[in-house]
């Protein structure tokens, strides 16, 4: 007998009302999306009153949605500006604010507590306002301008806010004046990263030899670094470390671990922490008439920063009396960084100064409130720093400072947990920090320079960060000048500041910059051409180096081989050199990457790939997919037995110079594995390294080697902050693309390397690309990784990242033909 249960009819009742329920609730849903996005003002036009304004200001948007801005007075057009900037990039001022101002646990919580005590204890907003006290009233007024065009746009936005406040449970905070000038600082932060470097010659001066470092960060010069100190003798004669246990037995070339919990907040201050990131830099170059087809310069910029999303940059045009420039813009600050004008143009890559010195403050042992100085004890002036966290206590400190700068081994673990902290404090020495520094006007004044002679009279405001400015005229010159200040060092004295000095001995006391006019320049070279790439720039009457940590040089000799492979170019050839993806950092590796033989499975495919391979780093290519993998793992096989250093460092750092230097020499000790009994020489390791290069690869990208290709690897991506680390949420707000190129190509793509999961995939790469064709500057090309807008849902969100990710570009024009839509603002 076969029995159907019934459900009650009270039970179908219940269902029935719950799956109503559940439908009204999703209509509501969708409602409230709908009414959201009808709300939003992302893509602003028609006519808006503002309070603030002085005269009405024209606003139309080009095709590319580059806003061209038309004010009677130059405080309305930066107003403008400023309320483009916060009605297209509310979230991203917002975050960056914060940031700068150590302010982000406010909204995040305790996770980025540790940057905001480091960004607080520097003292980067504390700066800020200092050095604005001291700004001229008409830079006042423009700043303030700007400021409070952002405050109007954030005001205008209404409830309807992007949906990262939603997320946050937080609203756009007030912008200042200082706000603009504290994001400078975090630029020239971001820029920089010395005194990171020192920190590391520091750690490792507890376990290896001078002479050991110098091959684990080797001199730009080999063999003669620009300091002749034993400097790890004298840091262990003085007794600086904490927790060195003398008995631990280590193998040649070791290191002792003393490596504290890896936390949440530690993974984010190495994410967050601007600069100390080696190999970011730039790509410029200049061509004068007689080495082009048009017989007028041509000029390319492309710099290398962390790819964010939306991008670090926004386009647009200024317009008003004594004011006419186009190009890419910061949001927060007042002014177009890179770009042009009716009759110059210029562009931008780091020098690279050194910048940032750390200093060994020894304690009073009777009053650890003192410090020592070569006329004795002095007090350390204090301040107190409170920092509110989301749903937490806020969090108390003291900051310090010596007469060098603020002590930073109080709030940077790795530094705290290195040295006796009962004995000695580091403190930070940075240029930027001065009270001199007013860059912010540098900028304001670059964009009203006329001619050639006027913008580099401005260039004299630019104190932080230094940079190589390559500029061009339609009236035919291209010149060279780098910008801001270092400190005047003699080579071969003292410690170069390339590794923590005694604060208490005058010596390594800094005197005095190196005037403007000593600076390295070029006008007109009679070869025809100028470019920077990072390398390192030297001026005519003055030998000494600015820094004795240049950037490798191999993207500006592929820069000069290609400017010199034919006697003209064009608009189109400066383009193809933007995207060109030989890797000469690869090249001397060839020969021993065609020698190397695997016993892996994939041995036979792979040789065949390898004797293919000749550097170039396509997206299609399974040659540059095998070397990267071998080349990490050589990487990993040499030099992983420095620990901690490694661990925290193979990112941030490639190691390709070390690595480059060690494999010259086919017997180093560094090619011996310190995990067998046996000595391995260097062909050794690199079989070793293959055979783990080929077991990856099987692993993540299959047997098959048709599937062994560099743009599954390498993918560039763009990173919202601070969404990138949460799950699902990184789906929609990061952006990305297959991306050719590696660390060392024009086109640069610089592998994380350290990730784990995917060590190639790329986060620092070409954040623009320019060309300013001096005959015609309306056939100015541009391009960048996102698109205009900030707002995730927006199709301007990320619509200009295929064409950037395959070189293409679009127009840059101050009379566009057509007007896509039309903004007006009048006063109220």
């Amino acid at each position: 007998m076969v029995t159907t249960a019934r459900r009650s009819p009270l039970v179908l009742r219940i269902l029935k009302w719950i799956a109503l329920g559940l439908a009204g609730v999703m209509i509501v849903i969708a409602c409230l999306v709908l009414i959201y996005l009808i709300s939003t003002q992302n893509s602003p036009s028609g006519s808006q009153k503002m309070q603030g304004l002085n005269d009405a200001v024209s606003i139309g948007f080009d095709p590319s949605d580059i806003p061209h801005i038309k004010a009677a007075t130059a405080s309305d057009a930066l107003f403008a500006l400023g309320y483009l900037h916060a009605t297209e990039r509310s979230w991203q001022m917002e975050i960056n604010r914060r940031l700068a101002a150590g302010r982000l646990s406010e909204i995040l919580g305790e996770d980025t507590l540790k940057i905001d005590r480091f960004i607080r204890t520097v003292g980067v907003k504390h700066s800020a306002e200092r050095q604005y006290e001291r700004y001229p009233v008409e830079a006042k007024r423009l700043l303030q301008a700007y400021a409070d065009g952002v405050n109007a746009g954030n005001a205008k936005l209404g409830w309807a806010l992007p949906v990262e406040y939603f997320l946050t449970g937080s609203k756009p905070g007030h912008w200042s004046p200082t706000d603009s000038v504290a994001w400078m600082l975090m630029m020239a932060m971001d820029l920089g990263g010395n005194w990171q470097k020192e920190l590391q010659r520091l750690e490792l001066s507890r376990d290896l030899t001078t002479d050991q470092i110098w091959e684990v960060l080797p001199p730009y010069t080999q063999g003669n670094p620009v300091t002749k100190m034993d400097f790890a003798a004298l840091y262990k004669n003085m007794g600086i470390f904490a927790n060195t246990d003398a008995s631990k037995t280590i193998k040649p070339l070791g290191i002792q671990d003393v490596r504290q919990p890896d936390t949440k907040q530690d993974q984010l201050l190495r994410a967050l922490l601007p600069g100390g990131i080696e190999g970011i830099g730039s790509n410029n170059w200049a061509l004068s008439g007689k080495r082009t087809v048009s017989g007028k310069p041509l000029l390319a910029n492309d710099p290398h920063l962390g790819l964010s999303a939306p991008a670090l940059w926004y386009f647009a045009r200024l317009e008003a009396p004594g004011i006419n420039v186009i190009g890419a813009t910061l949001p927060g600050i007042p002014a177009v960084v890179l770009g042009r004008t009716d009759s110059i143009a210029w562009s931008f890559t780091n020098t690279g100064p050194d910048v940032q010195d750390l200093f060994i403050e020894e304690l009073n042992p009777a009053n650890p409130g003192q410090y020592r100085t070569p006329d004795g004890m002095a007090a350390f002036l204090v301040r107190e720093e409170v920092i509110e966290i989301k749903n937490k206590p806020a969090h108390r400190f003291i900051v310090k400072q010596s007469r060098h700068g603020p002590i930073i081994s109080e709030s940077y673990d790795r530094a705290k947990n290195l040295i006796n902290t009962d004995r000695f404090a580091l403190a930070l020495r940075w240029t930027a920090l001065d009270l001199d520094n007013q860059s912010v006007i540098g900028l304001l004044e670059m964009n009203r320079a006329t001619n050639l002679e006027a913008f580099k009279k401005a260039l004299r405001k630019n104190y932080a960060p230094m940079q190589n400015v390559v500029m061009a005229d339609t009236t035919g010159n291209i010149a060279f000048q780098a910008a801001g200040v270092a400190p005047k060092r003699t080579l071969h004295q003292g410690l170069y500041g390339l590794a923590p000095a005694p604060g208490w001995d005058k010596q390594y006391d800094w005197q005095d910059y190196i005037p403007f006019d000593q600076l390295p320049a070029l006008d007109n070279p009679e070869q025809g051409w100028i470019a920077t790439a990072n390398q390192q720039i030297l001026a005519a009457n003055n030998p000494n180096p600015l820094t004795g940590d240049w950037e490798l040089p191999f993207r500006y000799e592929r820069i000069t081989a290609l400017l010199q492979a034919k006697p003209q170019h064009d608009l189109a050839s400066m383009r193809t050199m933007q995207g060109d993806t030989l890797s000469l950092a690869a090249t001397p590796l060839l020969p021993l990457f065609n020698a190397t033989q695997s016993t892996h499975s994939s041995a036979s495919a792979a040789q065949a790939i390898i004797a293919g391979f000749d550097g170039d780093m396509r997206k299609d290519s399974s040659g540059a997919l095998l070397f990267n993998a071998w080349v990490d793992q050589l990487t990993r096989h040499l030099f992983s037995r420095l620990g901690d250093y490694f661990s925290f460092e193979y990112g941030k750092r490639h190691f390709r110079n070390a690595l480059l230097e060690q494999l010259s020499n086919p017997n180093s000790l560094w090619c011996d594995s310190p995990k067998t009994e046996g000595v391995e020489n260097c062909a050794q390791a690199s079989q070793q390294a293959l055979d783990k290069a080929l077991e990856y690869l099987n692993a993540h990208y299959g047997s098959d080697p048709s599937n062994w290709k560099w743009g599954n690897a390498h993918i560039a991506i763009s990173e919202h902050r601070p969404f990138s680390r949460v799950p699902f949420l990184n789906r929609a707000f990061n952006i990305t693309a297959p991306f050719p190129g590696d660390g060392f190509t024009i086109n640069v793509g610089r592998p994380e390397l350290g990730k784990h999961k995917n060590p190639f995939e790329t986060k620092q790469a070409a954040s623009l690309r320019t060309v300013f064709d001096l005959a015609d500057l309306e056939q100015s090309t541009f391009i960048y990784q996102t698109g205009q807008s900030g707002w995730v849902q927006s199709k301007l969100y990320r619509n200009l990242n295929p064409l950037w990710a395959d070189n293409q570009a679009l127009p840059l024009q101050m009379k566009p033909t057509t007007i896509q839509r039309q903004l007006e603002l009048r006063p109220k």
